[in-house]
């Protein structure tokens, strides 16, 4: 499973890096090779939506078990969610890239289920599990490829997985929450609907009162939203704010990141030109902050399902922001943090890298909003 696993994600980012390449070479080439739907989006053709009232809906709840409750073997950690008083509403990332449609079925299953429980939910989700109840929606996401053009059909996959988010959201707060501080959580294509959550559904409003934080990781998420009651967590205790950070190499191409990346802003879909991107440092909890590997209390490479979670790695890797990215440098005789990297970005290993750090980073930001 563990390969399985690891090498999906890795050819996600093969592919995408090369089907990048194709569309500024040769579009019609890369739209024939490489994922894109054969049809235009046609919503009336989209699969079944899920009813978040009934419990398959959802990839995690804190009153059952499933993976988001692992535990990491030898740290110490326990799952804290029965006693939580904090929620985290989590958006997984992209698991389907596959060409059959544009948008997958909330319940899809195979290869872009086992991605989302034995990788998303144990090596992400489970960050979260000692200090907050965690709700994990299931959600009709847009395939990989919706990240690689810029036409309408893309925009409109991306527009419709992010409809199913904001009913679930809308049902986390009105069902589960009641009324308790929760956490904006996600990676990749989840900060992008995340992103769009926070602008739409949550500042402005009196649940910005009860937001601790956003962890929207491993998105182009700007620094500037247009708004003042958005902004990036300039300290370890700050809350209300939102968390962003990309893992590349130094030798990296950044301009996906930098430049090319489509956010959502100010009411519609633009891309990252013009706009610095936000970094704050895993290890430090600030904003553009610089870490040396003794500030890593521990990394999580991946695990094959069926076999222990592995224990966390101490001083895996340093991380500095530079231009809103966070350059990193994982040592490989510590760990082996290299299957799925593709041309120095780390992008699967967003939160692998720096598990022990984010658990710390939740617990201190929650008990810096008690203390409001």
């Amino acid at each position: 499973m563990f390969r399985k696993f690891v090498y999906g994600l890795a050819a996600l980012l093969v592919v995408g890096a090369i089907a990048v390449l194709y569309l500024s070479m040769n579009p019609d080439v890369a739209q024939r090779l490489f994922l894109k739907p054969d049809g235009p989006f046609d919503v009336a053709s989209a699969p079944p939506a899920p009813d978040y009232k009934l419990p398959e809906s959802w990839a995690s709840l804190p009153d059952r078990k499933d993976p988001a409750d692992t535990l990491i073997p030898a740290s110490g950690y326990r799952d804290g969610q029965a006693e939580a008083q904090v929620d985290v509403f989590f958006i997984h990332p992209t698991t389907y890239y596959s060409k059959d449609s544009w948008n997958a079925a909330y319940d899809e299953d195979g290869e872009t289920r086992e991605l989302l429980e034995a990788g998303v939910l144990r090596f992400q989700a489970s960050a979260f599990n000692g200090d907050a109840r965690i709700y994990a929606p299931r959600y009709r996401q847009a395939t990989l490829y919706s990240f690689m053009g810029d036409g309408e059909d893309e925009q409109k996959a991306l527009a419709f997985a992010y409809e199913d988010v904001a009913r679930a959201f809308r049902h986390f707060i009105e069902t589960y929450n009641r009324g308790r501080p929760f956490i904006l959580a996600a990676h990749s294509q989840g900060s992008l609907h995340g992103m769009r959550l926070l602008q739409e559904r949550i500042a402005g409003t009196p649940l910005a009162n009860r937001m601790v934080a956003a962890y929207l990781v491993g998105y182009s998420i700007p620094e500037d939203m247009g708004r003042d009651d958005l902004r990036p967590c300039a300290k370890a205790y700050s809350t209300g704010c939102y968390l962003n950070w990309n893992s590349i190499s130094a030798e990296a191409d950044r301009n996906g990141w930098t430049q090319d990346n489509k956010i959502w802003l100010n009411g519609e879909m633009t891309t990252m030109a013009g706009h610095r991107l936000t970094c704050v440092n895993p290890l430090t909890g600030t904003k553009d902050g610089k870490a040396d590997a003794k500030k890593n209390l521990g990394g999580l490479p991946f695990a094959e399902a069926d076999k222990e979670m592995p224990e966390l790695i101490p001083s895996v890797s340093d991380a500095a922001c530079e231009d809103g990215v966070l350059i990193v440098n994982p040592d490989e005789d510590r760990g082996d943090f290299s299957y799925g990297v593709f041309d120095g970005d780390f992008h699967i290993y967003d939160y692998n890298l720096f598990y022990a750090n984010i658990r710390q980073d939740i617990r201190t930001r929650i008990g810096a909003f008690w203390k409001r």
